[in-house]
């Protein structure tokens, strides 16, 4: 089997790309590890990238996600939607057969209350990038692609002073298990599955209590911080309750999700 990991630099796509090369009879193509290979945003690079590959799954990885600067940045347009708009195009013109991954965000939902989004809740336009995500999605949906809205955090470096957020609520996984899930997936043979999937931890939990959390359990805790609501530091609107239902997730691809506890507990173990 053929894959082509488009952003295997990024934190999700590094883990993604660590966990697929582990298989020796999975055939990986990427952009660069360190580097972008090829400029994307370039159709003909693009079309030059899926012919040396011969992919029969793409899994895009690809994302433009500071908030604020997609506010300003034509680029992040290119990035998370055009360059999508691009692979079916090719893929159509040329009648390829692939079956495409595409992973969205949890930044379309914000409801009123603490309540789970499933995939048929209301979605919010808050910001260009969560206009740009839901465009996305269509397109992939649109062209029988198999989308994931998630929300991920992986091992990064600390910052010396921290605002900590106690009106934004989510359910994140950890990078590792979510390119661990994408293993099974591929190996399971479930990439040829359509449509929409909210993939996330049990439970949830607000941004400052995850942030203290984990910092306790690293043992790097200290108080280096002060808990604010959101609107007092971002000028760009964001949404604040992106809590998310999976239980179509775990129904569909028969995969067990961990909590948010176990999950912060888990990631801890890499900073020690």
């Amino acid at each position: 089997m053929n894959i082509l990991l488009l952003g295997s630099s990024g934190l999700l796509g590094r883990k993604i790309y660590e966990n697929i090369k582990q298989v020796g009879k999975l055939n990986l193509f990427h952009n660069g590890k360190r580097k972008r290979k090829y400029n994307l945003e370039r159709i003909n690079n693009l079309k030059k990238i899926i012919f040396k590959s011969k992919p029969n799954l793409i899994i895009n990885a690809l994302g433009f996600t500071n908030i604020d600067l997609c506010e300003k940045n034509k680029k992040s347009y290119l990035v998370n939607v055009k360059i999508i708009k691009n692979i079916f195009l090719i893929k159509k013109k040329f009648k390829l057969k692939f079956n495409f991954i595409q992973f969205s965000t949890d930044q379309i939902y914000d409801s009123k209350n603490k309540r789970f989004n499933t995939e048929n809740s209301t979605t919010v336009i808050n910001n260009k990038y969560s206009k740009q995500k839901l465009d996305a999605e269509k397109i992939c949906l649109k062209n029988n692609a198999l989308v994931f809205r998630t929300n991920f955090f992986g091992k990064t470096k600390f910052k010396n002073f921290f605002y900590l957020f106690k009106d934004i609520f989510f359910n994140p996984l950890r990078t590792d298990t979510i390119s661990k899930i994408i293993l099974k997936i591929i190996l399971q043979n479930k990439t040829n599955l359509r449509g929409l999937y909210n993939l996330s931890s049990k439970g949830f939990i607000n941004k400052s209590n995850f942030a203290i959390k984990f910092a306790k359990k690293t043992k790097i805790y200290n108080k280096n911080y002060t808990i604010i609501n959101s609107t007092r530091i971002f000028n760009v609107k964001r949404s604040r309750n992106m809590l998310m239902n999976n239980n179509k997730f775990i129904r569909d691809f028969k995969i067990k999700l961990p909590s948010i506890n176990d999950e912060i507990k888990n990631e801890s173990k890499n900073y020690k």
